[in-house]
Parts: structure tokens; sequence; C-alpha cells
């Protein structure tokens, strides 16, 4: 029973590391493919660039930042279970 909850920690780990760098992608590619080419068509003023940058970016950093926090911290317990 332990190694069966040794290997579902580090599959949550892997999961939850995965979310944040699943995250982490989708933001660039949102960025890349849907807030950039939407300047160009409505010429907003550098405020408004950068309110939406920091309205899309804060959220992905933190939820990347929580989802590798979650897993690094997974690991560590497992590595202090076995210790």
């Amino acid at each position: 029973m332990f190694i069966l909850g040794v290997l579902i920690a580090i599959g949550s780990a892997v999961a939850f590391a995965a979310l944040g760098l699943a995250t982490l992608f989708g933001g660039a590619r949102s960025t890349s493919e849907q807030i950039i080419p939407g300047f160009a068509p409505d010429r907003p003023g550098s405020a408004e660039r950068t309110l939406t940058f920091v309205a899309v970016w804060v959220p992905v950093v933190v939820v990347t930042i929580f989802g590798i926090y979650a897993a690094y911290r997974i690991i560590e317990m497992v590595i202090q279970a076995l210790a």
C-alpha cells in the first residue's frame, strides 16, 4: 500500500507540474495568436496594451507558480516518506 501511495503522489505531482506548464504554454499561445494580432486593427494606447498584458499574464504566472510549487511539495513529501 505504501508503494501505491508513493506512485499516486508522484502521478499527482506530474499532473500539477503539467497543468502549470500547460497554462504557461496557453498564455504564450494566446498572446501571440490572439492578443497581439488584435492590437493591429484597434490601435490601443500603451496603457491599454500594458493592462491587457498584465490582465493575461498575472493569472498565468500565478497558476504556473502554484502548479510547480505543489508538484515540488508533493515530491518533497514522497522523498521524506521514503527516507
